[in-house]
């Protein structure tokens, strides 16, 4: 896989997450403003959902493209995975009460993630000398980390507003 079209992917991947997010978000928000719900709970779902889904799409193509390739390869992708999604994350805290500092937090975490897991990604290719069983081992590696990510996901679970 060549560095500009998993970029491209990522990029894509990234709008496909934000652009499906938003689209529930808004629907959501006009049911519960249509039923008399709190309007605000369906914004914290969304923040929650940007977080988790972006987690696991970091760690499912940001290990494989460095274990395939090299650790700012990865890190391109998994910043084109995370950076689309930033207007909508800024839209969806102005409707919530969660606290600022929180979302901030939350996106500087996921920045971490983006440096660290194509380390991962990096070592495993090192060690396997940038083989196919690298590719193999960094798709492993990187679907493990989105199962754990998925499972910790009560770790940085919002309450609801």
């Amino acid at each position: 896989m060549n560095d500009l079209p998993a970029r491209r992917l990522a990029a894509f991947g990234g709008l496909a997450i934000a652009a499906a997010v938003a689209l529930w978000w808004l629907g959501s928000t006009r049911l519960a403003l249509e039923h008399g719900a709190d309007p605000g709970r369906p914004s914290v779902q969304a923040l929650q959902a940007l977080w988790v889904v972006r987690a696991m799409a970091i760690a499912l193509l940001a290990v494989r493209v460095a274990a395939s390739q090299r650790w700012g390869a990865g890190v391109e992708t998994a910043l084109a995975l995370v950076a689309p999604a930033w207007p909508l994350v800024m839209l969806a805290w102005s409707a919530s009460s969660v606290p600022l500092i929180q979302v901030v937090l939350m996106e500087m975490a996921l920045l971490a993630a983006a440096a660290l897991m194509p380390l991962l990604g990096a070592g495993i290719g090192r060690l396997l000398q940038r083989s196919e069983g690298a590719v193999l081992a960094g798709t492993a590696a990187g679907v493990g980390l989105a199962a754990l990510a998925w499972l910790a996901q009560g770790l940085w679970a919002l309450p609801p507003s």
